[in-house]
């Protein structure tokens, strides 16, 4: 058969191996974040190790090349990696309460083992694929066709995030759609087989399909799973929305909602639906407008309409919730009760409403999406759509007479940030710590204020709470307040950082303990690295840290991050195909210095961005002109990694399976460990802008390095110098 016919074949395998993974990519991650109750650092502990794993799999890809049908030995991988990610989700959810107590938070080693463990099979075999597709397309081709593979793989994981994002999410649940990913992967194994493998393979292959329609037809494995997650409760709902995934229980009378695995409420729960609303709204003498932003639908709403309220404008981001809370609670009902499909952080700033009182439900600020409603940008604008007098309350940390260092942190950056912008602020604790901000007077006789206005309650009035032990709770709260803390920011989220501090002591692990490791790493991996392989280190990990910078900043100026993040990803994708593509058929001539160029390019795109993202954070307010500015600079900086990454693989000068495995495998460690470092460490501790800069700092030494290895080199010889 003709070269030709041989090379599209490859090159459907090479595409679809690029569209398989970013799906499988995606739902591994939201799974992990379900079941492991996850916050950024669980992403990017799965994300790290997503990354190195498959980085290695390049390299033991290397050791697959040495057989003698390159070709048959990848439809074997290909094989396997469609049925792995249904293996690997199946066992992550059912293996949880297995392997881990039933409730247990899982902490940062046993993430890193667990999430290890079961995605090392698919990683390595994916890993492996890129190697050996590229050393069989240069063969076929008799030249190096490591860029283009790079590219066809970008262009199959557009197609994937594309068609993932914009119809799987929202029409099949999870194991409908990696059944789906299995058939997809079977079929283009048949199709290879046609020319490749010999009658046997391609019955086993038609067996695994029909095998798979018949199991997707009879067994429920996203039931199967979620009710193991949940074991002595009956399952009423699970859902998956492009923000998370939903799950209704029910236990005894009781009704229990989770998202993301994590616990919102439960029906019934009169203490906490209390807790959450009579704290705040007992200090106005007269509310009339009430903003609630989340936790509507717990009951909470009916203990404010005690207060006599002309409207409650209920303020929730995933439709899904709104929907539920109206089909399996009251707590919609009322006419007065405006529920609105929205980030609360764009409501407050569209709104030309007024409240009296504003009560914000949101957890604690454990990841940068939940930061963002405790920041000083946002209590400013919140202020703006707030009457004179009018009362803010919020929640934080279980309340506790004693507070760790951790916490006392937590509470001060938030007591200081409310501070900047109110003129009194209490803390109250109840079930968690109530922090209230006015600009009006503030008490903590909230059982005789109770009693006075004849409020019906059940555990907040004066047969429960003790106005006077209140109050001397308060003032210890209040005194261990370290005021020199630094404000909590959109683009500085302090908060986030220290809540991650506070979440790390529960498993005893010092949080300078995982950036020691990953320092040390990264100083081992660059010692042996040459200077290309170094250029494309720094690449990807700059890349990867732009991209986090990027999605923080989307998700702080927008709030859909969720959504988004795959419009994000693919949008990435299609810079790399472009820039690869570019850098290898439309540039003629690579070397040394154009190598460093690149480099110099992204360090310079480094020390811009900060300034293009406060332009757009203070003046930008149209949707389109965000989604346009952020589509822009991400495929700005794709397309400079895809360039550097042909010019790469010309200029390593060593076999073509060689190449191919080292640059992948240090493109992905580098993108794993920048990450990392920088959604848990860098960016909440110092900022955008000074993580911009270090990422910068980073590209321009690679940049120089590369430069001087460019360079002509004098070696004197008798009669003169010659350059070399």
């Amino acid at each position: 058969m003709p070269s030709d016919q041989t090379e599209n074949r490859l090159v459907l395998g090479i595409a679809v191996v690029g569209l398989t993974a970013i799906v499988t990519q995606t739902i591994l991650l939201r799974e992990f974040l379900s079941v492991f109750y996850g916050n950024e650092l669980v992403i990017g502990i799965v994300l790290a190790v997503w990354m190195i794993l498959t980085g290695l799999g390049s390299v033991l890809g290397k050791l697959a090349t040495r057989a003698k049908d390159k070709i048959r030995v990848a439809m074997v991988f290909l094989l396997l990696t469609s049925l792995l990610p249904l293996i690997t989700v199946f066992l992550l959810d059912y293996l949880r309460n297995v392997v881990f107590p039933v409730g247990a938070l899982i902490g940062v080693a046993e993430s890193l083992y667990y999430s290890f463990i079961l995605l090392m099979p698919y990683c390595l075999l994916s890993g492996s694929l890129f190697t050996l597709f590229a050393t069989v397309l240069s063969e076929n081709s008799h030249s190096n066709r490591i860029p283009d593979v790079y590219s066809i793989e970008a262009i199959g994981s557009v197609a994937g995030g594309l068609i993932f994002n914009l119809i799987l999410v929202f029409v099949l649940s999870t194991f409908q759609i990696l059944c789906l990913l299995a058939l997809l992967d079977l079929g283009v194994c048949l199709y290879l087989s046609l020319q490749f493998a010999t009658r046997k393979y391609q019955i086993t292959v038609v067996l695994f399909g029909a095998i798979l329609m018949l199991f997707i037809a009879r067994v429920d494995l996203d039931s199967i799973t979620k009710r193991q997650l949940y074991p002595g409760q009956e399952l009423l709902l699970c859902r998956d929305t492009p923000y998370g995934n939903l799950v209704i229980t029910k236990a005894g009378n009781q009704k229990n909602f989770y998202e993301n695995g994590s616990l919102l409420f439960v029906t019934g729960d009169a203490v906490a639906n209390e807790d959450a609303t009579h704290y705040a709204m007992i200090q106005h003498p007269h509310p009339k407008n009430v903003l609630m932003i989340s936790g509507g639908i717990s009951g909470a709403t009916d203990e404010i309409l005690k207060y006599g309220i002309e409207k409650v404008d209920y303020v929730e981001l995933n439709p899904a919730i709104i929907d539920i809370g109206r089909n399996y609670t009251s707590a919609l009902s009322d006419p007065r009760i405006h529920a609105i499909n929205q980030d609360g952080r764009r409501f407050v700033r569209r709104t030309k409403d007024s409240y009296d009182v504003v009560l914000i439900n949101v957890p604690d600020p454990a990841t940068a999406q939940i930061n963002r409603y405790y920041t000083v940008e946002f209590l400013r604008q919140l202020k703006e759509k707030m009457t004179p007098g009018a009362v803010l309350g919020m929640s934080l940390l279980e309340s506790v007479d004693y507070q760790n260092n951790e916490a006392r942190q937590v509470s001060s950056v938030i007591h200081n940030t409310l501070m900047s912008q109110f003129k009194h602020v209490l803390i109250i604790p109840g079930l968690r710590n109530h922090y209230l901000a006015s600009d009006g007077e503030l008490t903590t006789e909230v059982a005789q204020a109770i009693a006075n206005r004849n409020i019906s309650t059940i555990s907040v009035n004066k047969y429960y709470v003790d106005d006077q032990l209140l109050r001397q709770r308060s003032d210890v709260i209040l005194r261990s307040i370290d005021r020199n803390t630094i404000l909590n920011s959109d683009f500085t989220p302090v908060a986030y950082f220290r809540q991650l501090q506070y979440w790390l002591t529960y498993f005893g692990l010092e949080p300078w303990i995982p950036a020691a490791l990953v320092g040390i790493l990264m100083l081992v991996i660059v010692g042996r690295l040459n200077v290309v392989s170094l250029g494309m280190f720094t690449g990807g990990f700059a890349a990867s840290s732009i991209e986090v910078i990027l999605l923080i900043s989307f998700q702080i100026i927008y709030g859909y991050v969720y959504q988004a993040t795959g419009f994000v990803i693919t949008i990435f994708m299609a810079g790399l195909a472009v820039g690869s593509y570019v850098g290898h058929k439309k540039i003629n001539s690579v070397n040394y210095a154009r190598f460093a160029g690149i480099q110099f390019a992204l360090a310079l795109y480094s020390l811009f961005l900060p300034f293009i993202l406060y332009l757009v954070k203070d003046s930008v307010d149209n949707d389109a002109i965000i989604y346009g500015i952020f589509s822009l600079l991400t495929v700005l900086v794709a397309f400079l990694i895809g360039i550097e990454f042909s010019f790469a693989a010309r200029l390593l000068k060593t076999t073509i399976s060689s190449a191919a495995s080292k640059l992948y495998s240090v493109d992905l460690i580098g993108s794993a460990l920048g990450a990392l470092m920088i959604s848990i460490y860098i960016l909440p501790l110092l900022g955008i802008t000074l993580s911009c800069i270090i990422i910068a700092s980073l590209c321009l030494a690679s940049a120089l390095t590369s430069f001087i290895a460019g360079r002509p080199r004098v070696v004197p010889l008798e009669g003169g110098n010659v350059y070399v």
